[in-house]
């Protein structure tokens, strides 16, 4: 067999790539390091404060519950999204009657934008005409429906709901894939020695698939600790700051108080805690043979 050689033609076919993700991703990263040693507002002169931002951020009480909820919200992104696309991916591993149309079904909300997720969720929330309220009703649990996304108890619970419904055909299809590549042969000796489709699903589906499952829920876990979309479009934080998270706080201390040194800490933080976060399980969810 011939030996895999580096060309160096070959750079120049990634030098357009290497050149965008520089302008876009390199320049401005850095810019972001670079000012949030600074107290600037966006406009005047900028005043180098050294590493004030990142100590202030540390007795940051609102920033500091941001990061509680993330993590929260991180570990029921695993429970649930990961989870429930684990369970509908085993048993749509063997071709059954329909499954083309289950596939396309739970993979269906995937494609549709989270912006219209985001106002969907509202309206199901809404307290006279949402259908939660109205299921709620109809089933006699009337002192059960409340304004949703208006209670600081339950607004946080109501809007990561979302996000979670609407990614669980992506870790669906990424389990499913990985499953179908499975030999059956495999199964087949198992079942011959008298295993059942729990032993089946945790003893061989899940080891043999553990390296996809780990990507799977480590996308969870940043998507969790990054995320600003759903939150901005449904409640902007509120009410008070009940779900608020580092990403909308971000947004506001640069965008609304104008604190731009301070916001592009955060920005920086949450990048890091991310980075972090993500080494710590990859270690803890990795197993020697």
């Amino acid at each position: 067999m011939g030996q895999l050689r580096f060309r160096n033609t070959i750079i120049y076919y990634m030098l357009p790539a290497l050149i965008l993700y520089f302008i876009f991703f390199i320049i401005p990263f850095s810019r972001t390091f670079y000012y949030s040693f600074f107290e600037w507002n966006g406009f005047g002169k900028t005043t180098f404060v050294g590493l004030q931002n990142y100590v202030k951020l540390t007795k940051d009480e609102l920033f500091l519950t941001g990061i509680g909820r993330v993590l929260l919200w991180a570990g029921l992104a695993i429970l649930l999204k990961v989870g429930s696309g684990l369970v509908l991916a085993s048993m749509l591993r063997r071709p059954i009657r329909g499954s083309k149309f289950f596939s396309a079904a739970f993979f269906m909300p995937v494609v549709i934008s989270t912006a219209a997720i985001a106002l969907m969720f509202t309206l199901i929330y809404d307290l006279d005409a949402g259908l939660l309220n109205t299921l709620l009703r109809s089933i006699g649990l009337e002192s059960w429906a409340r304004i949703w996304l208006g209670d600081k108890h339950t607004a946080f619970y109501a809007v990561i709901a979302a996000p979670i419904w609407h990614t669980i055909g992506y870790f669906f299809i990424i389990l499913l894939a990985g499953m179908q590549n499975i030999s059956e042969e495999i199964y087949e000796s198992a079942t011959i020695d008298g295993a059942n489709a729990w032993v089946l699903f945790s003893r061989v589906t899940v080891p043999l698939v553990w390296p996809i499952l780990q990507i799977c829920m480590i996308l969870a876990i940043t998507g969790a600790i990054k995320n600003f979309d759903y939150v901005f479009i449904m409640t902007k934080g509120g009410p008070g700051t009940s779900t608020q998270v580092p990403a909308t706080y971000m947004y506001d201390t640069i965008f609304v108080g104008l604190k731009y040194g301070y916001g592009t800490a955060i920005a920086f933080t949450i990048f890091l805690f991310s980075l972090i976060v993500t080494l710590v399980f990859r270690k803890l969810t990795t197993f020697k043979d």
